[in-house]
């Protein structure tokens, strides 16, 4: 997956992201999303925590664990229930990695991005801070070393 994509191919993932987002969302009572870290993730004043950092988060959608929803060509906006706390959540298209029912009869695997595409217009709600003041804080995902390989096989005949 080190091949880098075209920005039309990189369009057409998020759209069919979104496409299956939506079918999830109309067709099953309960799902996940599991989303990687990604630069332009926000998960309120939350975040990632610990291992999530790395390994990224699985957020729960169904209609008691979502308040808000706002679907967009490059992100996801929806206020998510943590605990007994709300919380606004930005999920870039390009982070969102598997979708699965809550039975896992239904589970999609797709291609994440893990840095900036430069493709997508920021949200409109990061008109609280200044890009200096933010800059400094985000992690960068670039460098080889960071790329997360999972094997979710068993023992294979080799």
């Amino acid at each position: 997956m080190s091949q880098s994509l075209s920005p039309e191919e990189i369009t057409t993932l998020r759209e069919f992201k979104r496409q299956l987002f939506t079918l999830y969302w109309e067709k099953f009572g309960i799902f996940y999303i599991h989303v990687m870290p990604h630069p332009k993730l926000e998960i309120g004043k939350r975040g990632l925590l610990n291992a999530e950092k790395e390994s990224g988060i699985v957020l729960v959608f169904g209609d008691k664990a979502v308040k808000v929803l706002d679907s967009q060509p490059d992100y996801l906006f929806a206020e998510l229930q943590f605990g007994s706390t709300w919380e606004p959540t930005i999920l870039p298209w390009d982070a969102v990695f598997r979708i699965y029912d809550k039975f896992q009869n239904s589970a999609s695997q797709l291609r994440f991005l893990q840095v900036d595409s430069g493709l997508d217009q920021p949200p409109t709600k990061d008109t609280k801070k200044p890009d200096s003041a933010k800059e400094p804080n985000k992690l960068d995902y670039s460098e080889e070393g960071n790329v997360i390989r999972v094997d979710f096989g068993g023992k294979r005949n080799e």
